[in-house]
């Protein structure tokens, strides 16, 4: 989700089966399932008694908002609203103008959506990281699914974390989807960006978008198939939880336009983890 960017790298991508050499799938029978949520039901972080799965802000206070976005990211039982729904089992994440009612708990951000991580609930080092998901369609919007490592509290005297983009999308590029590495490794943040541009609108239907991580590489892959490459970072050591979200303008994006349709929502069907089996180590 941050959006220093270096020279990117485009990728046109035909997802056929043909196109993509056996070495560059994804083999199912080499991944032993260790997390998974079909979003039957939606589990919240409670932090009276300590449970749940998903907590509703980031590691940092709610108040603070990164990006220049316009959106905040409210919880249900802190605002009256939910910008989370599920619908036959798929979890929708809903941003939509701010209720004149919530303008002063919301720092008088024009837009409110909503963002889940697992960090209280759920992190491991190396695997596969996937989610199936339909990202909307609309300027300004900017959907993703990412990994940061866990920490109880912000690291002293670490300005930004090292993270994995598995997915981000813009909607107003609806054919494109965005990989990227961010690192500090060399004291100070380096961004690694894979942009791919399919022949399909990835906002009409679901994809399954992941990326395996071990501790010589980074690979990222759409519908099991290996659309880009990076050697792991030296300062990714620690284990880490995922985070999913849908943001409104920021510098990357840009504002919404009177072509944005909101609400909008971003569709996820599942979130999974997988560790390598032992037969293929």
């Amino acid at each position: 989700m941050q959006t220093t960017k270096l020279a990117l790298v485009t990728l046109t991508l035909f997802i056929s089966t043909n196109l993509f050499a056996a070495s560059a799938q994804i083999d199912q029978s080499c991944w032993v399932q260790t997390f998974t949520d079909e979003f039957n039901s939606l589990d919240l972080w409670n932090a009276e008694n300590n449970t749940g799965q998903w907590r509703t802000r980031y590691i940092w206070d709610r108040d603070t908002i990164i990006n220049n976005e316009l959106q905040y990211y409210i919880d249900p039982t802190e605002h009256g609203l939910s910008p989370f729904s599920i619908e036959d089992s798929i979890l929708k994440i809903t941003a939509s103008r701010t209720p004149v009612e919530l303008k002063e708990k919301t720092k008088n951000q024009p837009y409110v959506s909503g963002v889940l991580t697992s960090e209280n609930g759920f992190s491991q080092q190396y695997g596969r990281f996937e989610v199936r998901a339909k990202p909307p369609k609309g300027q300004g919007l900017w959907s993703a699914f990412w990994l940061l490592p866990s920490f109880d509290s912000w690291p002293a005297g670490v300005a930004v974390l090292p993270e994995i983009d598995v997915m981000e999308h813009l909607g107003h590029e609806p054919e494109t989807f965005h990989t990227t590495l961010h690192t500090n490794q060399h004291g100070k943040l380096d961004s690694h960006p894979y942009d791919h541009t399919l022949d399909t609108d990835l906002t009409e239907d679901f994809h399954v978008y992941s990326v395996v991580w071990d501790s010589k590489t980074v690979n990222w892959y759409i519908d099991y198939n290996k659309v880009a490459s990076h050697p792991t970072p030296k300062d990714y050591t620690r284990p880490v939880h995922f985070l999913l979200n849908l943001a409104v303008g920021g510098t990357w994006p840009g504002s919404p336009d009177r072509t944005t349709i909101l609400p909008a929502s971003f569709d996820i069907d599942y979130v999974r983890a997988y560790k390598l089996a032992e037969q293929c180590q």
